[in-house]
C-alpha cells in the first residue's frame, strides 16, 4: 500500500508542473493569436458609431479562436486555448469600443457646442 501511495505522489509531483506549463503555453498563445487576429478598428468603429450599443455588442459577442490552429491538440488544450481566446478576445473588444465610445462621443459633445454658439451668433442676440 506504501508503495502505490508513494508512486502516485511522485507522478502528481512530476504531472502538476507540466500540466500547468501546457495551461501557461495554452494561454500565452490563445491572447498572441486574440491580439493578430481581433479587427480592433471594426469595435472601435462600432464604440465610435454605435455608442453603448457598440459597446454591449463588444460586450456579448464572444470572438471564436480559428480551428485551424487547434488541430492535432489534445482536448485539454483546445478547452484552455478556446476559454483564454474568448476571454482575450473580449477584453480586446471592449476596450477598443470603450475607445470609440468616448471618442465618439467627446466629438460630438464639441460639434454640439459650435452648432450652439454658431446658432447663437447667427442670430444676432434675438430669441424666436
Amino acid at each position: 500500500m506504501k508503495k502505490v501511495i508513494c508512486i502516485t505522489l511522485a507522478y502528481l509531483m512530476l504531472m502538476v508542473p507540466i500540466l500547468a506549463q501546457q495551461q501557461t503555453d495554452a494561454c500565452r498563445q490563445a491572447s498572441i493569436d486574440a491580439e493578430n487576429q481581433i479587427d480592433g478598428n471594426l469595435w472601435f468603429g462600432a464604440g465610435c458609431l454605435f455608442g453603448l450599443l457598440g459597446l454591449g455588442a463588444a460586450y456579448v459577442i464572444e470572438p471564436s479562436p480559428s480551428a485551424t490552429k487547434l488541430l492535432g491538440k489534445d482536448a485539454n488544450y483546445v478547452a484552455i486555448y478556446t476559454d483564454c481566446y474568448k476571454e482575450a478576445g473580449k477584453d480586446i473588444q471592449t476596450a477598443k469600443a470603450m475607445k470609440g465610445c468616448l471618442i465618439g462621443t467627446g466629438v460630438s459633445v464639441v460639434l454640439y457646442v459650435v452648432l450652439i454658439a454658431t446658432a447663437s451668433s447667427v442670430n444676432d442676440g434675438y430669441y424666436y
